[in-house]
């Protein structure tokens, strides 16, 4: 049974369980959500906590990280980066010895499951990318220095990179450019609405765009944390 109202020691006010029409800013871990999160009803405050940041597990596990445990911690590190998408750990985090991983990815699903115009598509996160991301164009998010975590399809035609969707997240925030789909749409709620971005189409047929288009638009809602149960195995 989920918590519906919590008092946070980050926030001078009761904080309760709501759910945002648009991408917000945690203001525990500082990484993008959508959806399902705490909120302050002020609406002077504009203060969000993902689920996972505002009720988090002491410790807690991932299928990655054999008997390892990672401790839940309320202050960043400076200079570390998260494990799974590259990105600095500015505020809530999971940390265990040298490794640390943001609460939103620490609980991204293992698998997403579509199905675009009858053709099912299949999506698993990998430790490491088979193939090269079809954003940044590598393997590697940063080349000798982290591998990052990926989505690829069991066809092994689609990879991208949890941090590259996350930047992309950002970057598309930060300009407007995404919408909510009034008639649910390809991912029943929100829509990644940006032209430009949605992976490199060089060497691939016209008319695979459409599925490529349709499975960014899927992690980048994992990425947000705006899943519905069906899409997860």
């Amino acid at each position: 049974m989920k918590i519906t109202e919590i008092n946070h020691f980050s926030h001078h006010h009761k904080l309760e369980l709501s759910y945002s029409g648009t991408p917000y800013q945690c203001d525990g871990c500082k990484e993008l959500g959508f959806g399902s999160c705490y909120q302050c009803n002020n609406e002077k405050c504009d203060f969000h906590l993902h689920e996972n940041c505002g009720v988090p597990k002491p410790i807690a596990t991932h299928s990655f990280f054999k008997n390892i445990n990672f401790k839940y911690e309320k202050k960043g590190k400076q200079g570390k980066t998260c494990k799974a998408c590259g990105k600095g750990v500015q505020g809530f985090m999971y940390k265990s010895k040298d490794t640390y991983l943001h609460p939103c990815c620490l609980t991204l699903p293992s698998t997403l499951n579509g199905n675009f115009n009858g053709r099912s598509l299949r999506l698993n996160l990998e430790v490491k990318a088979s193939t090269k991301c079809l954003i940044c164009q590598n393997k590697e998010i940063s080349k000798g220095k982290l591998k990052g975590w990926a989505y690829i399809s069991s066809c092994g035609k689609h990879c991208y990179h949890v941090g590259c969707v996350n930047n992309l997240n950002f970057k598309n925030w930060k300009m407007g450019y995404f919408n909510q789909s009034q008639s649910g749409g390809v991912t029943n709620g929100l829509v990644f609405i940006n032209e430009e971005n949605r992976g490199s189409s060089s060497g691939r047929k016209e008319n695979e765009r459409p599925l490529m288009r349709y499975a960014l638009n899927l992690i980048v809602q994992a990425v947000l944390g705006a899943v519905v149960s069906s899409w997860i195995s």
